[in-house]
């Protein structure tokens, strides 16, 4: 229940909901406050010279990692990988966020460390679709990652149960685990909320930043006035972050 309010909640005060709900107020009372706002609002948050730089002061930075950083685990948080039919094929689809799955092969190659760690189950409210990370082990796999050194956790819906259900995994498998290290490679608008909620749990855990978006725009004029969605993309993301923390504070998850 919580999981699905969560959602609802998030999708009434998206930065799209807030311009959407501002017009449709205008429509029905015809005060012509909220039509100012709708389009104060708009230009806001599709301006990606602002939504660039809040997302670079919210990010966590990257690191740089050499052979010499060893982890016992690279740990990947679900939220980037689906499933569905395409004729009689079942076709694994990826979204922008599969980043933080391509680092952690990298790591793994590296011989940062010789195992991965994938939580997450199916996050989805409709439809059947098989665990997140099942489909990535397979997809490790074909990326050429032993199944050996790949351990999976399937029933997380959220970045808490990610922690949560791994911890207890790690307790069935190695009781010495809280005296392991760990990376947690995730996106750097998600590190701040992830990395506390396996920390509350007792993980000895780093952080990794991926899918670093403050950094993908170059400074043109362009990319300074001139509204896109990219700016409407990174406001969304960062408010999803934002009440994620202050719920998972409230729930006691952080």
């Amino acid at each position: 229940m919580f999981y699905i309010l969560s959602k609802i909640i998030y999708a009434l005060v998206a930065p799209v909901s807030i311009v959407i709900i501002l017009f449709l107020l205008f429509l029905l009372t015809k005060i012509k406050r909220y039509l100012y706002l709708a389009f104060f609002f708009l230009l806001f948050f599709t301006n990606p010279w602002i939504a660039q730089h809040v997302m670079a002061w919210y990010e966590v930075e990257p690191i740089a990692l050499e052979e010499k950083n060893q982890y016992d685990a690279i740990i990947i948080p679900s939220g980037f990988v689906i499933n569905f039919a395409v004729g009689q094929q079942q076709r694994t689809n990826f979204s922008d966020g599969n980043d933080r799955m391509l680092q952690a092969i990298d790591l793994f190659k590296r011989g940062i460390s010789s195992k991965i760690i994938y939580t997450g189950g199916s996050d989805t409210v409709f439809g059947a679709y098989e665990a997140e990370a099942k489909l990535g082990k397979e997809f490790l796999i074909k990326c050429g990652i032993p199944d050996t050194c790949i351990w999976i956790e399937t029933k997380s819906m959220n970045t808490y149960e990610n922690a949560a259900f791994t911890a207890q995994m790690l307790e069935a498998k190695d009781k010495n685990w809280k005296q392991k290290k760990y990376l947690l490679s995730t996106a750097g608008f998600h590190m701040r909320r992830a990395i506390a909620c396996f920390k509350k749990q007792n993980f000895n855990i780093d952080a990794y930043s991926t899918d670093i978006r403050s950094s993908r725009s170059k400074n043109t004029i362009l990319n300074t006035i001139m509204p896109n969605y990219g700016g409407f993309q990174a406001w969304t993301f960062l408010w999803k972050e934002w009440i994620g923390l202050v719920v998972y504070k409230i729930k006691g998850y952080i």
